[in-house]
């Protein structure tokens, strides 16, 4: 009886060692870190948020302004799916470095 208990903790651990490993291996990508391949496979009502993001990141208008989500969703976020499908490994950050 304790062969069999001690054989069935030692193969939980195991396993549970294994799929700890899986899922530390897949942390979440930040929008900083993100390649366009990575934008163009978000979902799509991910997309202006994540440009709303890059766009505004370190932007200084006078007196604080940012561009308004609605301008991004209407014009940035196509003109960042355009660049991206054009060339899929670049960063997206880098992107806005071009305008």
């Amino acid at each position: 009886m304790l062969y069999k208990s001690l054989s069935n903790t030692i193969v939980a651990a195991t396993l549970l060692t294994a799929m700890t490993s899986v899922f530390a291996a897949s942390s979440p990508t930040m929008p900083s870190d993100m390649t366009c391949k990575e934008f163009l496979d978000l979902n799509p009502k991910s997309m202006t948020p994540v440009a709303f993001w890059i766009i505004n990141k370190d932007t200084q208008f006078k007196k604080g302004d940012t561009i308004a989500f609605q301008e991004v969703d209407t014009v940035y976020t196509p003109k960042i799916i355009d660049i991206c499908k054009k060339s899929p490994d670049q960063k997206v950050t880098d992107i806005k470095k071009t305008w």
